[in-house]
């Protein structure tokens, strides 16, 4: 099976240009990850950065739903930091500066006027470097441990393209998703249920930001190409996301949908009935399910990460 993990880049936005400077905060700790912290600084910092790639209206509504979510994102990449570390995986200051690149790129902005943008808002070149950092050693972590135990065979795909040919006439869906996890401590998930109902709010105002809130916040296996999951049928989504598929008209962003997983988002690109012509091919079958068994895999192993590690929230 070919290559299924793309090296993850953040979507940056136009927003980048307009706004207020971020103001600096005291410093304090506000987690403890094993053997390193984040702090108040991190945090913040963070927060700016998020404010200005999404392209969502600022407000401290959705500064206050959103810090749960950005503290849990910088735990993680403590602790895929910290892997790094133990396995000797090392990410080049090379690899980071074509992380830059490839931001500005995907974004029509020279890399030079990308930086000096960052540091006008007053964001420092170090946190978007941290963040490029932590995503590629993530993606050679999976690349070295997970992808090898990824397979599909020649039964999955002759399976999956049995049950489409059942499904001709049937509707299919091309959908984006943002998926929003349960607590990671499993207890009030109120603070994810928020930030799942701010950020669909806002989404259904500003249908476009979609792609990019995707890229920050979504843990589904599309959410470095913007929340895509590509053409499927309700049957292959959770069975609370089959229900709500069908209500959807072209181009609308759903309510979150509640699922024993979290929370989804949903936005409709569009609608069609299969039929022998938009068939898939083999090699898009094989993608698909590679991908999603992917996803599922290096989740697992985040997770045995999470909870073989010593974490202390201080706020």
């Amino acid at each position: 099976m070919r290559s299924l993990f793309i090296v993850p880049v953040l979507a940056f936005c136009a927003a980048l240009f307009s706004g207020v400077p971020a103001q600096a905060g005291n410093e304090s700790i506000v987690a403890v990850v094993n053997q390193d912290v984040v702090t108040s600084s991190d945090l913040t910092a963070r927060l700016d950065l998020i404010a200005a790639s999404t392209g969502l209206p600022p407000s401290k509504e959705l500064n206050d739903k959103l810090r749960p979510q950005v503290m849990d994102m910088l735990i993680d990449e403590q602790i895929k930091m910290q892997e790094a570390k133990r396995l000797r995986v090392k990410v080049s200051e090379e690899e980071i500066e074509q992380g830059f690149q490839s931001i500005a790129q995907q974004n029509n902005i020279p890399p030079d006027v990308f930086k000096k943008a960052l540091s006008q808002r007053g964001i420092k070149l170090s946190t978007m470097h941290d963040q490029i950092e932590a995503q590629l050693a993530w993606t050679k972590i999976v690349q070295k441990r997970v992808r090898p135990r990824v397979e599909v065979s020649d039964a999955d795909i002759d399976s999956e393209l049995a049950q489409m040919e059942e499904n001709v006439g049937r509707d299919q869906y091309r959908v984006a998703e943002i998926f929003l996890p349960h607590s990671n401590e499993g207890g009030n998930d109120g603070d994810v249920r928020a930030l799942a109902r701010k950020l669909s709010d806002q989404l259904q105002q500003q249908p476009d930001a979609f792609p990019k809130v995707a890229r920050q916040f979504s843990q589904s296996a599309g959410a470095e190409q913007g929340g895509m999951i590509g053409w499927v049928f309700g049957s292959q989504m959770a069975e609370e996301v089959e229900k709500v598929l069908p209500t959807l008209t072209k181009g609308q962003v759903s309510q979150p949908v509640e699922t024993a997983a979290g929370y989804y988002i949903l936005y409709l690109l569009d609608k069609r009935q299969i039929s022998q012509e938009t068939m898939p091919s083999r090699e898009d079958v094989m993608q698909r399910i590679g991908t999603q068994r992917l996803d599922r895999a290096q989740r697992r192993y985040l997770m045995d990460l999470y909870s073989a590690s010593f974490i202390e929230r201080r706020i």
